[in-house]
């Protein structure tokens, strides 16, 4: 089955392949030949993994895949994950991998109508049903068709590729045994215990359905086998985490309508991610020199060419998306080395009680004009809820949920700080000029008034400017917020992290525990970086940045 690929394609999620099992030190009171047995048995594995990539390779260049000739599978280091590796040296703009739109496309599509292990018959007898449960998704039936294929890899064209998978899931907190993610809560992000539970809880519904079509499937006239909870995770994360969405045109719309649909993909999974840079460094530090490769799409096929000059050694990277580190730990099992990076951010909540108690403190001297003005201005850019104003019932209390990204400025912060903190006749200003704009621009020469505190320029948006001083107090109005913020993102203040044999839960092993410590590490330098640029002489500098996030919280239509 075949799938013609649209110019469109966006990859949102891959895994840093994982092929080498860990292996532990012998027990053996003869160490030697403990250890001999060990490498042994790592060898014999190798040598079985070297065998299915192999089939892989094979089955993917039958099947139209086109992999340059100066490039292998291997590792980059000894124990290093297995990925793409340059034999020769790559000049920027050469192809690594092309996939013509003649390729296999293995999606929900081709999983719902697979006759091979009749999971198009179990899924359709699941939907009849009337005690069916939740909805067939395409990662149930790309799941099923992987759990299957891994059990009879000889039956299907998915085979090679389910038979080089890796043998585990990634090693994600996900997966964590109680014991070991309680120990480390008190460490952890908030927003990353919050995935944690909101994945865990997604894969036990998805169990919840995939179970009950695999009661349904029937292999050569026999029910297969149950599908437990360790058999479907693994399958769920090898979608999760190496699975890469392409807009795919419609045929029944002649070409112009498309779908977005999460493929497998052989051979282009098992390129490793590498983070982008972070933008605008101020302090000396490894960093990452960004993806090797990019996609490119083009008429009939798509392709994956170098970005920049690539080494033979060298493995040939690229990137999964710009995520996060909770992210690259949550769904690929890893957080990366140095962890600070283009995608590094601190996502964090505040109750809004917290912003209405910061604002009778920073604006307690305004008139009740001008109290009524700044109220109203904080409710129509989201930061309050109306119905939780003075003289009205409080309800459940609202959660504001906020991100500052490395080398990004607060901006959503800033512009309701920018709010708060300017002073009773710049809001005057700005709110009657929301009020003046009735479906028609202020004409030219009120535009050029370079007086003005707040204006609609002629393509209809609104514009501030502060002075000075409200800009200063806005950004350290931030700075407060984040330096209060940051124990809660950052885990315990100090350098008692740092500490592993002093610090480090008995619960915890210590490849979990680097990973603690690396997210710490990023998230701390993303507030290091944030705070300099809230800094009095950097805004005194180049404060209009608060100017332009004050007008963006408020131009909402």
């Amino acid at each position: 089955m075949s799938t013609t690929v649209a110019a469109a394609v966006v990859p949102i999620s891959y895994r840093r392949p994982i092929f080498r099992r860990r292996v532990g030190p012998g027990r053996s009171a003869r160490g030697r030949d403990g250890a001999s047995r060990l490498a042994a048995a790592a060898d014999t594995e190798q040598a079985g993994l070297d065998d299915a990539v192999a089939k892989l390779l094979s089955w993917a260049e039958s099947d139209s895949l086109r992999l340059s000739d100066k490039v292998t599978v291997g590792a980059a280091y000894p124990g290093g994950p297995r990925g793409l590796l340059a034999t020769r040296d790559i000049e920027p703009g050469e192809e690594v991998i092309s996939l013509p739109t003649s390729c296999t496309a293995f999606d929900a599509d081709y999983a719902s109508a697979d006759e091979i292990f009749g999971l198009r018959d179990a899924i359709a007898a699941y939907e009849s049903s009337p005690s069916r449960g939740g909805d067939v998704t395409p990662e149930v039936s790309l799941a099923l068709l992987i759990a299957l294929a891994r059990r009879h890899p000889e039956r299907t064209p998915f085979g090679p590729y389910a038979a080089a998978l890796p043998a585990d899931p990634p090693p994600s907190p996900i997966f964590f045994p109680d014991e070991k993610l309680e120990a480390l809560l008190p460490y952890l992000p908030l927003s990353l215990v919050d995935d944690i539970d909101a994945a865990r809880q997604e894969m036990y519904t998805l169990w919840d359905v995939a179970t009950a079509v695999m009661e349904r499937v029937k292999v050569d006239g026999e029910p297969a086998a149950a599908l437990g909870l360790d058999e479907f995770a693994w399958a769920w994360m090898m979608i999760r985490s190496r699975a890469v969405t392409f807009r795919v045109r419609r045929a029944e719309s002649g070409g112009d309508g498309v779908d977005a649909r999460r493929c497998m993909v052989p051979v282009v999974d098992i390129m490793n991610h590498e983070c982008s840079p972070v933008k605008d460094r101020w302090r000396n530090a490894p960093f990452h020199r960004g993806p090797a490769v990019e996609l490119e799409a083009g008429d009939g096929a798509v392709a994956w060419r170098a970005t920049r000059e690539i080494y033979a050694g060298e493995e040939v990277s690229w990137t999964y998306g710009n995520l996060s580190n909770e992210a690259l730990w949550l769904w690929y099992g890893f957080v990366p080395e140095p962890p600070s990076h283009g995608g590094c951010v601190v996502s964090f909540q505040l109750p809004e009680s917290s912003l209405r108690g910061g604002l009778a403190s920073v604006a307690k001297g305004d008139s009740a004009e001008s109290a009524v003005a700044r109220e109203d201005l904080l409710v129509r850019s989201g930061a309050f809820d109306a119905r939780n104003g003075a003289g009205t019932e409080r309800g459940t209390e609202r959660e504001l949920h906020f991100e500052v990204k490395v080398g990004e400025r607060p901006k959503v912060l800033a512009g309701i700080a920018g709010l708060m903190c300017c002073s009773e006749e710049e809001v005057l200003a700005i709110k009657r000029a929301l009020m003046s704009f009735g479906g028609c621009v202020m004409d030219e020469e009120e535009e050029e008034d370079e007086g003005a505190v707040a204006f609609v320029d002629m393509s209809g948006r609104l514009k501030v400017r502060l002075c000075q001083e409200s800009r200063r107090r806005a950004g350290r109005y931030v700075a407060f917020i984040l330096d209060q913020v940051e124990p809660m993102a950052c885990g315990p203040s100090g350098d008692d992290l740092l500490s592993l044999d002093t610090v480090k839960p008995d619960a915890v092993d210590a490849d979990a525990w680097w990973a603690t410590v690396r997210l710490r590490t990023a998230a701390k330098e993303v507030f290091a970086i944030t705070n300099v640029t809230l800094e009095e002489e950097a805004i005194k500098r180049d404060g209009g940045w608060i100017d332009e996030a004050v007008a963006s919280i408020l131009n909402i239509y």
